[in-house]
């Protein structure tokens, strides 16, 4: 899930739109084309109307920051995003926390240069297992998963992460559902997804009537940025810082609006 990416991309609804003097200052917005529901909705390179509740909050985004005009969405293969970025062939995407960044991509910095670690969307990572495992509850995740194989959302910037924890990731399904069924075939030993905020996944596992439940230790906490081309941010730093702080000044009612938009659907 490129996801608990993503996420930070619900803030839409309610936020305030603070346009700035000018003309259209045009975005290309790059994300995944694949139907990950309520985050992104649809297969392929069409965009469809409702997009998803993180596209809903990209557009809002960015013209809360002063671009003045919607962001046009490309859609593109997860695997595909990041060269795109660097290539110049998208303007933005959500990228997640690596050891280190291109210099073709522009992230937040603090005042010393640093990547800004607090305009960053924090990414809460938990495991999920079945509940016939007898796992005990306050089992420490990483301990647990050593040896054994990770159901992980394809294409999520996680993966790359917990590959590097030692852990053995499974990434070919494409969403939790699809992962949740592995679980339940044995065909993972556990499944890592990303928790808004506390009672998240309540919904979703109260579907499986009990017999998937949730460790209470998370396996991890990492973050998530909206990424810029860096030839972008050289030509429109105003926007681009803008955007950077309307997301980090609406990003505590994240898991709100995640909910309010699921109960839309």
């Amino acid at each position: 899930m490129m996801m608990r990416y993503a996420f930070l991309l619900l803030l839409v609804l309610q936020a305030p739109l603070a346009y700035s003097g000018g003309g259209c200052v045009p975005v290309r917005v790059g994300y995944i084309d694949q139907h990950r529901p309520p985050y992104w909705l649809g297969e392929g390179e069409v965009v469809p109307e409702p997009a998803g509740a993180s596209v809903d909050l990209i557009r809002a985004a960015v013209q809360g920051s002063g671009f003045n005009c919607p962001p046009t969405l490309i859609r593109l293969p997860a695997a595909r995003l990041k060269m795109a970025l660097e290539a110049g062939d998208i303007d933005m995407t959500p990228i997640g926390e690596q050891p280190s960044y291109s210099p073709e991509i522009a992230l937040p910095r603090d005042r010393d240069g640093n990547v800004d670690r607090n305009r960053a969307m924090p990414n809460t990572m938990v495991v999920l297992v079945r509940a016939k495992d007898h796992v005990p509850p306050n089992s420490n995740p990483q301990d647990y998963l050593r040896g054994k194989t990770v159901g992980a959302s394809q294409g999520s910037p996680i993966n790359a992460r917990l590959r590097e924890m030692g852990l053995v990731v499974d990434d070919g399904a494409r969403d939790l559902d699809r992962n949740l069924a592995k679980l339940k075939l044995g065909r993972v030993d556990a499944v890592v997804t990303n928790l808004v905020k506390p009672g998240h996944l309540d919904a979703t596992l109260k579907r499986y009537g009990g017999s998937i439940v949730q460790l209470q230790q998370p396996l991890i906490n990492t973050r998530l940025w909206m990424a810029f081309n860096a030839g972008y941010y050289r030509a429109h730093p105003e926007q681009v810082e803008a955007l950077w702080t309307w997301l980090d000044t609406n990003r505590l009612h994240l898991g709100d609006y995640i909910n309010k938009y699921k109960k839309t659907q």
